[in-house]
C-alpha cells in the first residue's frame, strides 16, 4: 500500500509528463496521423456502402484533457499501479503505453444498424493489412455493462500510442452522452440512480425508435440532401420561430433551401446538423464582401425597395444559423453578392451576350432575372401600386 504522500508525488509526477508541452506536440502529430490513415479507410469504406448507408467522412478526435487524465488516474487506480520516476521521459512513455484512451477517434454514421456493417468492413480492411504503423484489437467484448453493443475498438499506433476508436450512429452518440453524464460521471451518491438508470432505459428506446424513423424517412426520399434539410428544419425551427415571431415557417425554409442551394451551403447545414445531434457547439462560417463592386449596391437597394421586409429577415434568421452575419444590413449586402455570383454562373449561356457583363450600360436591366428568380423562390415582392 502507497502512502498518501507518495501517491500525491506519483499524480504529480504523471501529470507533469502529461502536461509537457513537447509531449501534447507529440500527441498531435500522432493524431494527425492516425487521422490520415483513418481517412484513407474511409474512401475505402464510400466504396462499400450502399448508398442507404450514409456516413459523415470527417473523423471526430481529441486528446485526452488533462482534468480527465487526472480523474482517471484516481478512478482506475493508475496512482496505485503504474510505475512513476523522476525521469518525465520515462514518465510519459508509460502514459503513451498504459491509457487506454490517451487518443480518441470516432466513425459517425447516420443508423444505428450500419454500425456493425461498417465495423465489419474495418476489419477486413485491417486484415488486408492496409494500416500503416496501427494495431487494432479485434477481440474485445462489444457488449457495454448495461448490455447494449457498442462498436469500440483498442489501439495502438507505432507500438507506441494508444487510442480508442468508435463506430456510432447520431443517435447512439445522443444517448452515450444522456448515460454517461447522468450515471457513469455522477460524482455524488443519488438515491435516485435507479429511476435515472430506468429513464435512460427508455430514452435509448426513444433513440433507436427516433433512428428507425430517420431510416424511414431517408428510404423515401433517398436523398441526402433533403434529409439535410429535413434535419436542419427540425433541429433550428424553434430559433427561427423565436426570433420572427411566427412558427409558420415552410415556406420561409423552402425559399432558403432553394436560394442556397450550392454544394457549400449544403456541407455547411451538414455540419451544423452533425454538431447540433452531438450537442456540440457550431463555429459559423466566416463571410466576406466584396464592397468594391457596384453591381452589389444596386441589387442590394432594388431587393429592398421591392421585397417584404418581413420576407427577407425570416431569410437572414435562418442564414443567420450557418454564416457569421453581424446584423440585417450586412445579410443584404451578402444576399445581393450571393445572388449575383451563384445565379449568373448558373444562366450563362456560352452562344450568347452575357447578361451580367461589367460593360453593360445599363446595370438596372442586369438584375431583373435575379429579381425574378427571388420573387419566386421566396416570395414576398410588392406588387405595383
Amino acid at each position: 500500500m502507497y502512502h498518501t504522500d507518495e501517491q500525491k508525488k506519483r499524480e504529480a509526477q504523471l501529470l507533469e509528463a502529461f502536461t509537457d508541452s513537447n509531449f501534447q506536440d507529440k500527441l498531435k502529430d500522432a493524431r494527425i496521423s492516425i487521422e490520415d490513415r483513418l481517412a484513407e479507410f474511409i474512401i475505402y469504406l464510400k466504396k462499400k456502402l450502399n448508398p442507404e448507408q450514409k456516413i459523415y467522412e470527417n473523423i471526430e478526435s481529441r486528446i485526452k484533457s488533462p482534468e480527465s487524465f487526472k480523474e482517471k488516474l484516481k478512478r482506475k487506480g493508475y496512482i496505485k499501479t503504474w510505475a512513476a520516476f523522476d525521469d518525465i521521459a520515462s514518465n510519459q512513455r508509460i502514459i503513451a503505453a498504459n491509457l487506454p484512451d490517451l487518443l480518441g477517434f470516432r466513425i459517425n454514421c447516420f443508423f444505428w444498424k450500419d454500425e456493425k456493417v461498417i465495423y465489419d468492413i474495418l476489419r477486413e480492411y485491417y486484415d488486408q493489412k492496409n494500416f500503416e504503423n496501427i494495431y487494432l484489437d479485434f477481440s474485445e467484448n462489444t457488449k457495454q455493462q448495461n448490455g447494449h453493443t457498442i462498436y469500440k475498438l483498442s489501439g495502438k499506433y507505432r507500438n507506441e500510442y494508444c487510442f480508442e476508436l468508435q463506430i456510432k450512429s447520431i443517435m447512439h452518440n445522443i444517448w452515450g452522452e444522456v448515460e454517461h453524464k447522468t450515471i457513469y460521471k455522477n460524482r455524488d451518491y443519488d438515491a435516485d440512480l435507479s429511476n435515472k438508470i430506468t429513464i435512460t432505459e427508455e430514452v435509448f428506446n426513444i433513440l433507436q425508435a427516433s433512428d428507425r424513423q430517420l431510416v424511414s424517412l431517408f428510404k423515401k426520399q433517398n436523398d441526402e440532401k433533403q434529409l439535410t434539410n429535413a434535419l436542419f428544419f427540425e433541429k433550428t425551427k424553434q430559433i427561427v420561430a423565436g426570433k420572427s415571431g411566427t412558427d409558420i415557417l415552410a415556406k420561409h425554409y423552402n425559399g432558403f433551401f432553394q436560394v442556397f442551394s450550392d454544394p457549400n451551403s449544403l456541407k455547411h447545414m451538414k455540419r451544423y446538423v452533425a454538431y447540433s445531434l452531438l450537442d456540440e457547439n457550431y463555429i459559423k462560417e466566416p463571410v466576406t464582401l466584396n464592397t468594391s463592386n457596384e453591381k452589389f449596391g444596386n441589387l442590394k437597394i432594388q431587393i429592398i425597395t421591392q421585397f417584404l421586409e418581413y420576407n427577407l429577415r425570416c431569410l437572414y434568421y435562418i442564414c443567420d444559423l450557418i454564416y457569421d452575419i453581424p446584423d440585417f444590413d450586412f445579410f443584404m449586402s451578402f444576399l445581393s453578392e450571393y445572388l449575383l455570383k451563384t445565379y449568373t454562373m448558373e444562366t450563362e449561356a456560352p452562344d450568347e451576350c452575357d447578361a451580367f457583363d461589367d460593360d453593360n450600360d445599363e446595370p438596372a436591366d442586369d438584375n431583373i432575372v435575379i429579381l425574378t428568380l427571388l420573387e419566386n423562390k421566396i416570395g414576398g415582392r410588392k406588387k405595383n401600386d
